[in-house]
């Protein structure tokens, strides 16, 4: 059993690592790091304070969550998802978010959908102050948070995962000028659930997600450089201040 100081040494790591790669990730579904970015690894441990050892578990997990490709003799790179994949990934989040509405609908848990609620109107603020990562961030919260209230942790981490590699492959197939989650369409999903209309909130959140998948295109549009560095110190400023 290891001693005081070296389980003190060993929480230290984990937390590095879990910092890692909750930056990361927030840097990558925020749209902050666009497909295709290397993530060098001497940049991230600079970032960091730290070895590369837990900037190599945070990129596996990252890797293990289909946000990152690890190329050997390359290093990692933010995945960029073809478009059959993106595909696939609405497909498989219209079998699932169906599922989902129809157990939220006319839900008897305590407090309801007030989660749901305060998640719309947050995104609305957002919008009207316009924060588009914020509000990006916020309709895909939306999403998590009807898939928490199911109470079924592994639907929710199924939902997880793919809401976080839709953003990717919307980042790569986005057709110019075309728009994200509504915020008026969860206040529908939110009425039909509250509702009880099972069928009509499952065709409301077909049409939603068709919508999104309407909006993507077989040629997307250059993208400039960026500081892994800036991004990385952005996105953990606010956990430091």
């Amino acid at each position: 059993m290891p001693d005081g100081s070296e389980a003190a040494r060993e929480a230290a790591a984990g937390a590095v690592k879990q910092r890692i790669f909750a930056a990361t990730r927030e840097a990558i579904v925020g749209r902050r790091l666009p497909p295709g970015t290397k993530l060098t690894e001497d940049v991230i441990a600079d970032t960091f304070g730290c070895g590369r050892g837990p900037v190599r578990w945070a990129l596996a997990r990252l890797g293990d969550e289909g946000l990152v490709t690890l190329v050997p003799h390359r290093g990692a790179f933010v995945a960029q998802p073809p478009l059959d994949e993106a595909k696939h990934l609405f497909g498989a989040r219209r079998m699932l978010e169906g599922g989902i509405v129809r157990c939220l609908c006319g839900t008897r848990r305590e407090g309801g959908l007030a989660p749901l609620v305060a998640c719309a109107d947050a995104e609305d603020r957002a919008h009207r102050e316009g924060d588009e990562t914020a509000a990006l961030r916020l309709s895909g919260d939306f999403h998590l948070i009807m898939a928490d209230l199911t109470g079924n942790p592994i639907v929710a981490a199924m939902l997880r995962e793919l809401v976080s590699r839709t953003i990717l492959a919307i980042s790569v197939h986005q057709r110019p000028g075309s728009s994200g989650c509504r915020t008026h369409e969860h206040r529908r999903l939110i009425d039909l659930m509250a509702a009880g209309d099972a069928e009509g909130a499952a065709r409301e959140m077909e049409a939603h997600l068709g919508a999104l998948e309407q909006g993507l295109d077989l040629s997307p549009q250059p993208r400039g450089g960026i500081s892994l560095r800036a991004v990385l110190q952005a996105v953990v400023a606010p956990a430091g201040a």
